[in-house]
């Protein structure tokens, strides 16, 4: 199993993570023998779209892209389907939160089981090399596993790190920190922004199709905040009000806030004070102290 051109692989789950990775295994000169589906069954695509028993029953890889919810089930109903066919297949779990329990029944079943988690997001539909340079958090019963999970992230062009199984779910609390709740942040920006140059009159929780301005202007702040932030660290890439210890600007902020939904103020002050811990060595004490009180949970 170690020989990954030898290797005949089935992606269950022909969705946004399932087709980039049929594509990047393609690209990488691996053969993808087939999709699972449940439905919607296709020998003539490319790769075939085969009925979920028939294509894993044909392949050595099974890579489960299917949603997080779901991993367990298939992986069950696999297990149960393939009987003793399941003996010495490899299957693939890509959930970044579950762990290696949900494979329980095909490893029960004779099978290696691996998870394998890019650390990247697919928003929108991926390039083949969409892989390339990206971590990969491995997670293996074994080191066996661990070096073949590994080489297989590697010729993806990703780059493989090994990550218990207990870890799973702070690495994936990381991940949406640093992805999805930035994305919901910079919602809140937009939409503030949009009001400020008039492209929009209210901070309602979503930005419409045509409210894209506040997005334009912002764009050049926010991608050399990523490049400072990527380039410096989070304590030299933090500027304004807070690193430069300005209590007015701060207070007058607070005090604009009021007009809005109280998430607005509570996102504010949670990330400020965060930003406040970053900038309180080269602040003095009277202004880091201020700075608290001002910031502080307001009381219900």
């Amino acid at each position: 199993m170690n020989d990954l051109e030898a290797l005949r692989f089935c992606v269950v789950g022909p969705g946004r993570l399932g087709s980039a990775l049929a594509r990047a295994l393609d690209a990488a000169g691996l053969t993808v023998g087939a999709f699972g589906v449940r439905g919607g069954v296709d020998a003539s695509s490319t790769p075939p779209r085969l009925q979920l028993v028939e294509a894993a029953r044909a392949a050595d890889v099974i890579w489960l892209a299917v949603p997080d919810d779901a991993i367990a089930a298939v992986a069950a109903q696999l297990a149960r389907r393939l009987g003793p066919a399941t003996v010495g297949k490899l299957v693939v779990h890509s959930s970044g939160l579950a762990g290696l329990a949900v494979l329980g029944p095909p490893r029960a079943a004779g099978a290696r089981v691996v998870s394998l988690h890019p650390l990247q997001t697919l928003a929108a539909e991926a390039d083949d090399d969409v892989f390339a340079g990206v971590p990969f958090a491995v997670t293996a019963h074994d080191e066996t596993d661990l070096v073949l999970g590994s080489a297989l992230v590697e010729r993806l062009g990703g780059l493989p790190f090994a990550l218990g199984d207990e870890r799973k779910p702070l690495y994936h609390l990381a991940a949406a920190v640093a992805s999805n709740l930035l994305v919901a942040l910079e919602s809140e920006a937009i939409e503030l922004m949009n009001e400020a140059i008039g492209a929009a009159s209210k901070v309602s929780g979503t930005v419409a199709a045509d409210d894209v301005e506040g997005l334009r202007v912002l764009a050049p702040l926010v991608r050399t905040t990523a490049a400072n932030l990527l380039a410096l660290g989070p304590e030299r890439a933090l500027t304004g009000p807070v690193a430069r210890g300005d209590v007015s600007t701060v207070r007058a902020h607070l005090e604009l806030l009021r007009r809005y939904p109280p998430r607005l103020r509570e996102t504010y002050r949670a990330l400020s004070l965060q930003a406040l811990a970053l900038a309180a060595p080269r602040l003095d004490d009277d202004t880091v102290r201020t700075l608290k009180e001002l910031l502080a949970p307001e009381t219900r």
